[in-house]
């Protein structure tokens, strides 16, 4: 079993609609053994028999692991896909990584792929776990996503936002980069700090947290500025201490156990049945990183 570390939570910060918590781990802080980004001579690519929706070919020639992030937007190839969970990507390995598409109507281009900045907003992040309104909360699985729900909340987003000519969510978010700007820029990572969890109309709605601080850095922004797309939906309200500490202590209670293997690492996932779907990888049973979603939060469900 996959041992959640104890979460400290900090004071908070409003960042316009969003209240930002630090986070902080009780796990032993070891050299970071990964990196965040492929090697210039790696890529994503589509697969070399021919392309297929919910997968692609990941390289990483270099002599480091590389972590992909779960809810990562992968742009170009022949539409714009998204990561369905996180995966390490071992050294000198292809792995074949399992994604849902967040462009309808694109099937055509280029075989490649390109590595961008941005995360999917909450309501796909929902759609990844299958989280909607009147299904009923089980155990977690990491393959149970449906991709016409994907297509659903990335709708979602057009009519609220703006249409795109191929319905494609990396358009959409990109058209909001000026609004969200100053929110996200308007808090940093504090010194040790590992994890981070985010409220968003009085509620939290998700935490995420790793095995090391410079990870948080490198993918602060990309978790930030997914949040703020949702909270532009939402009047501004702050999410208080009291709601926030009892979802970590809800975090903290909630089971993960081993999903398979997520490329050289291991995938874990859990549920408390009714608020919390925690999934991320580990090491050896060393967390590597998680995310906890929020399953009652109004803009997770929205589609």
């Amino acid at each position: 079993m996959v041992a959640m570390p104890a979460l400290h939570l900090g004071s908070p910060v409003q960042a316009g609609p969003l209240t930002i918590f630090p986070v902080w781990t009780d796990a032993p802080l070891d050299t970071r053994s990964y990196r965040t980004k492929l090697p210039k001579s790696g890529g994503v690519a589509e697969l070399q028999d021919g392309p297929s929706v919910p997968e692609l070919k990941v390289t990483n020639p270099g002599n480091v692991p590389v972590l992909l992030i779960e809810g990562a937007l992968l742009e170009g190839g022949w539409q714009h896909r998204v990561i369905a969970h996180s995966v390490l990507i071992g050294a000198h390995d292809d792995v074949t990584v399992e994604v849902r598409c967040v462009e309808q109507r694109r099937w055509g281009g280029d075989r490649d792929q390109r590595m961008g900045t941005r995360r999917a907003p909450l309501a796909v992040r929902g759609a990844l776990r299958d989280i909607r309104t009147g299904v009923p909360r089980r155990a977690e699985h990491l393959h149970v996503s449906d991709q016409g729900d994907v297509w659903a909340r990335v709708g979602h987003y057009e009519r609220a936002f703006a249409p795109s000519g191929t319905s494609s969510l990396v358009e959409v978010q990109g058209g909001l980069d000026d609004q969200i700007r100053d929110i996200v820029h308007a808090v940093k990572p504090l010194p040790a700090q590992r994890g981070v969890l985010i409220g968003v109309a009085g509620h939290p709605a998700i935490l995420e947290v790793f095995d090391h601080p410079q990870t948080l850095i490198d993918q602060w922004e990309a978790i930030l500025s997914s949040v703020a797309v949702d909270a532009l939906l939402t009047p501004a309200e702050p999410t208080p201490g009291y709601r926030a500490r009892e979802f970590v202590r809800r975090v903290m209670a909630t089971s993960v156990e081993e999903a398979g293997p997520a490329g050289t690492a291991t995938a874990f996932a859990g549920t408390d049945g009714n608020l919390i779907s925690a999934r991320g990888i580990s090491i050896e049973d060393r967390l590597i990183h998680a995310a906890v979603v929020n399953t009652r939060h109004q803009l997770v469900l929205a589609a």
